[in-house]
C-alpha cells in the first residue's frame, strides 16, 4: 500500500506506529537489559532488529566486527594517572618530564575523544559487536538511496550526570586548565634553567597550583561507572523508529520492494555508537564503493526525549564534520509545516558525535534529528544515567520523528 502524500492531517497514520515503537523498545529492554557495545544483551539486541528486519523486508544482514568498547570514555582513568605521575615529577623538580607527560594528557585526549581516534583502545579488550542492516529497492530503477539509521547499544552511566548537573562542563574541562597551566608553567621553568643556570621564583606557586589541580582531576578518573544505561531514548527507540519506518513502506512484507519509484531505502541500527563510532566507522570500512554507488541523504536518529526540542544537526564530531545543510533545513521545514517547532543546531566542541560523521566523511548529505536540550548548562537530562527509561521518552516526540522521516523520504522521491 502506497504511503500518503505529505500533509498536515495525518495524526492517525503516526499514531499506531509510535505506540509499537515505545512498545517494542520496553520489550527489548525487560528481554535484554542494558546494551554495552560488545556484550552477550547488546548482540541479542541485534538479532532481534534483523529478525525484524527479516520479517519486513525479506533480507537483513547482521555485520560483525572488533573493537574495544571500553576505551572511549575509559581512557580517562589513564590521563588522571599520568597527571598524578607528573605532580609527583614537578615536587621532584623535573619539569620536563612533566611537560612531556601533561603534553601526552592533551594530545592524547585530543586524538580519542576530539576526532574520536583509536588511540588507546590496543590498550583495553577486543570484543566482538554488530551492526544490522537491511533494504528496500523501488518499483523502477534506483536514481538515489536514503539511510536512515540509528544505534542500538546503550552507553556507561556518566557519574558526573547523576548530580549537579548544570557543572558538568565546567566538571569535564576544568582539569584541562591545569594540563595547560602545568605546560606553560613546567615549560618556561626548563628554559629559565637552561639558559640562566637558576630556578624560576614561582616553583612554589606552581607545587600549590599543579595540587590543588588534584580536585577536579581524580574526580575524573570516575567520570563513568559500572553500570549501563537503560538506553531508551539513547537510542533503542531510534531502531525501533527505523524498524516502523520499513514497515510503513515495504510494499509487501517480505517482498524486499517499497512502493517507491526510484529511491533505494536503506535502514541501519549500529552497535559500538556510544564507543566513538566505532559501528558507523567500520560500516563505511565495508561499503564505502556500495554507499557512493547514487546520490546519498542520511537521516541519524539520536537521542529522542522531548517534541519541543526536535532539532537538525549542522555539524557533527566535536563540531569538525560539516553536516548537510540542505538536508536539515528541508528536515526542519518538514517538522514546522507539520506543526512541530525545529530548529538548526551545530555540535559544540565537547558535545561528542553521532552516527552521520562517519557517512558525511564519504560524502552522504547527512543530518541527525535529535529532540532534546543541547544548551552548554542543562538540568534533568537522563541520557547517559540510569533513568533513561521508555517512560522518559515522549510519545509526541516519536510520533514526531516518524512524521518527519515519512514526509522527508516522500519528499526525496516527489
Amino acid at each position: 500500500m502506497k504511503p500518503p502524500s505529505p500533509t498536515n492531517n495525518l495524526p492517525n497514520l503516526f499514531e499506531g506506529p509510535a505506540s509499537q515503537c515505545l512498545s517494542w523498545t520496553m520489550d527489548i529492554i525487560n528481554r535484554f537489559g542494558p546494551r554495552l557495545a560488545g556484550t552477550e544483551s547488546c548482540l541479542n539486541t541485534a538479532k532481534s532488529i534483523r529478525e525484524e528486519f527479516e520479517n519486513i523486508c525479506g533480507t537483513a544482514r547482521l555485520e560483525t566486527f572488533t573493537t574495544h568498547p571500553l576505551a572511549f570514555m575509559n581512557f580517562y582513568k589513564i590521563n588522571v594517572t599520568v597527571y598524578i605521575i607528573c605532580l609527583i615529577l614537578i615536587f621532584y623538580n623535573q619539569p620536563l618530564p612533566a611537560v612531556i607527560g601533561l603534553l601526552f594528557i592533551i594530545v592524547s585526549g585530543m586524538l580519542e575523544f576530539g576526532y574520536y581516534r583509536e588511540f588507546f583502545d590496543w590498550l583495553f579488550p577486543q570484543k566482538t559487536c554488530a551492526n544490522v542492516w537491511s533494504k528496500l529497492e523501488p518499483q523502477g530503477k534506483v536514481e538515489q538511496q536514503i539511510i536512515i539509521s540509528g544505534h542500538h547499544d546503550s552507553p556507561q552511566e556518566i557519574l558526573f550526570l547523576k548530580k549537579y548537573q548544570k557543572l558538568f562542563a565546567f566538571r569535564a574541562f576544568a582539569p584541562d586548565l591545569f594540563h595547560i597551566g602545568g605546560i606553560i608553567f613546567c615549560s618556561s621553568w626548563v628554559f629559565i634553567q637552561a639558559f640562566s643556570g637558576r630556578l624560576p621564583t614561582y616553583i612554589g606557586v606552581l607545587k600549590i597550583f599543579m595540587l590543588a589541580g588534584l580536585l577536579v582531576v581524580i574526580p575524573k578518573f570516575f567520570l563513568v561507572g559500572r553500570k549501563v544505561s537503560p538506553g531508551a531514548g539513547d537510542n533503542l527507540i531510534a531502531s525501533a523508529m527505523i524498524i516502523q519506518t520499513a514497515r510503513m513502506f515495504a510494499n509487501q512484507p517480505g517482498t524486499g520492494s517499497s512502493s517507491l519509484k526510484h529511491t533505494r531505502l536503506t535502514f541501519i541500527s549500529f552497535d559500538a555508537e556510544e564507543s566513538g563510532l566505532r559501528g558507523s566507522r567500520a560500516f563505511v570500512r565495508q561499503h564505502s564503493a556500495e554507499l557512493q554507488s547514487f546520490p546519498s541523504f542520511m537521516l541519524n536518529i539520536d537521542t529522542i526525549y522531548n517534541a519541543n526540542q526536535l532539532q537538525f544537526m549542522l555539524s557533527d564530531l566535536n563540531g569538525y564534520v560539516k553536516l548537510s545543510q540542505e538536508t536539515a533545513q528541508e528536515c526542519q521545514q518538514i517538522a514546522c509545516k507539520a506543526g512541530y517547532p525545529a530548529r538548526l543546531t551545530q555540535m559544540l566542541f565537547g558535545g561528542g558525535s553521532t552516527d552521520a560523521a562517519e557517512l558525511a566523511k564519504v560524502g552522504f548529505k547527512a543530518t541527525t534529528m535529535i529532540a532534546m536540550p543541547t544548551e552548554i548548562i542543562r538540568d534533568g537530562l537522563v541520557y547517559h544515567t540510569l533513568k533513561d527509561t521508555i517512560d522518559r521518552v515522549e510519545p509526541e516526540a516519536v510520533r514526531a520523528c516518524l512524521r518527519v522521516i515519512h514526509d522527508f523520504i516522500l519528499q526525496k522521491e516527489q
